[in-house]
């Protein structure tokens, strides 16, 4: 995602200087924009939650109150694959299997075992972290029972099903009453048919990502950028590069209810534009 964005922005605004930074995913990001180290990046609604108090994978550390709102990236389901003819067709399968939770301190590691402890299965797999083309791999190859994923469509979650076949398991009432009621930021939808090939409908805990500024960023930049990606050519260029870009929305009325503000200059340019809600 920040790939595709950050190749457009910087071919279409030179003025600024877009630098692509790999990370272990959302709580990483959280962090380093914490610490000032990132001036944006993709972070999970929880972890902006989260950071405020702070609690969870953030205790003991500084809050995060220069999180700035720039838009709602997509919303990303929690779902556990594994292959064809394994013998797994539901959640209680998972009793006793290796299962691959996603990196090492990624927000993925925090929704997978959120979904794991919701659902009592948390001491009842074999967890273990790596990343996600790794874990493809490794499932692939029968080295683990299942992995876990935290967005959709996933490069590796695709190759699978494209090779060797996925099976994305489905989650029982009970499964996801207790999801959402352990973890009330996680919503039920549906995952559709066409994220992935032989993979039908499946209804999924989803949980909402925002893409954040650190609050040093300036009004100037946030606007510019926010009036160049919702041009309706560039969402389709962006889209076209990751389909998850397609989701993108102010979505600033749930933003503001994590207790941060929306970034000034995102909110300029949305309530120019007649797309402000509070």
């Amino acid at each position: 995602m920040v790939g595709t964005a950050g190749t457009i922005i910087s071919e279409k605004l030179p003025q600024y200087n877009i630098t692509q930074v790999t990370t272990g995913g959302s709580t990483e990001n959280a962090k380093r924009i914490i610490k000032g180290e990132l001036d944006m990046g993709i972070v999970y609604g929880a972890h902006v939650f989260m950071a405020q108090k702070p609690e969870g994978p953030f205790e003991g550390g500084a809050k995060g109150t220069m999180f700035r709102g720039v838009a709602k990236a997509y919303k990303g389901p929690t779902y556990f694959v594994t292959l064809p003819g394994s013998g797994i067709t539901k959640i209680s399968d998972l009793e006793g299997k290796k299962v691959a939770l996603g990196p090492p301190g990624s927000g993925t590691v925090f929704n997978c075992s959120n979904i794991m402890r919701a659902t009592g299965m948390l001491d009842k797999i074999e967890p273990t972290m790596m990343t996600f083309a790794d874990a493809g791999r490794a499932l692939g190859n029968g080295q683990i029972d299942a992995l876990c994923q935290s967005s959709a469509p996933a490069a590796a979650v695709k190759e699978l099903a494209e090779t060797k076949g996925a099976v994305v398991l489905p989650y029982s009432d009970e499964e996801m009453t207790a999801i959402t009621d352990t973890y009330p930021f996680y919503v039920p939808d549906t995952m559709p048919s066409t994220t992935y090939k032989g993979v039908p409908d499946v209804d999924l805990p989803y949980l909402t990502v925002y893409w954040v500024a650190h609050e040093r960023v300036p009004a100037e930049a946030v606007e510019d950028i926010l009036e160049l990606v919702y041009q309706p050519e560039i969402k389709k260029q962006l889209a076209a590069g990751h389909k998850a870009w397609a989701q993108m929305e102010p979505d600033t009325k749930n933003f503001l209810s994590l207790g941060v503000p929306m970034h000034p200059g995102a909110e300029a340019y949305y309530k120019k534009n007649g797309l402000w809600q509070e």
